[in-house]
């Protein structure tokens, strides 16, 4: 499988009996419908993102991208409890791409995270 954000080849892991890819590149991560929901409640789940997290935030600049497993353009996305986190979400399999670092930051919401993001609805 090729990578959505710089078309190079992904690898596919195995974390505590759940499959993900990630990205020998640039190192994202992508999971398929519900894996990342999945992985977040799996104690040290955060580590399997070993990507960089500046090489991470340059890539998230690139929106326009399409589904590394049907092709179809994904969907820029923010999560609900920290909303500074941007990933892309395909509409048709519901397949999630993380930036590399991105993952780590969604599995460890911070009490500081909580305050970011209230001040920032608070705006």
């Amino acid at each position: 499988m090729k990578c959505p954000k710089c078309n190079l080849e992904m690898k596919t892991n195995l974390y505590k009996g759940v499959e993900y890819d990630q990205c020998k590149s640039c190192g994202g991560l992508w999971f398929d419908a519900l894996e990342a929901e999945e992985l977040v409640e799996i104690r040290g789940a955060a580590e399997l993102d070993t990507g960089d997290p500046k090489e991470g935030a340059k890539m998230n600049k690139k929106w326009e991208v399409k589904c590394p497993k049907c092709s179809v353009p994904m969907l820029p996305v923010h999560d609900l409890e920290q909303p500074h986190i941007q990933l892309e979400s395909c509409p048709a399999c519901h397949g999630t791409f993380f930036d590399a670092g991105e993952f780590k930051d969604f599995c460890e919401e911070t009490f500081m995270d909580r305050i970011k993001d209230w001040r920032a609805r608070k705006r």
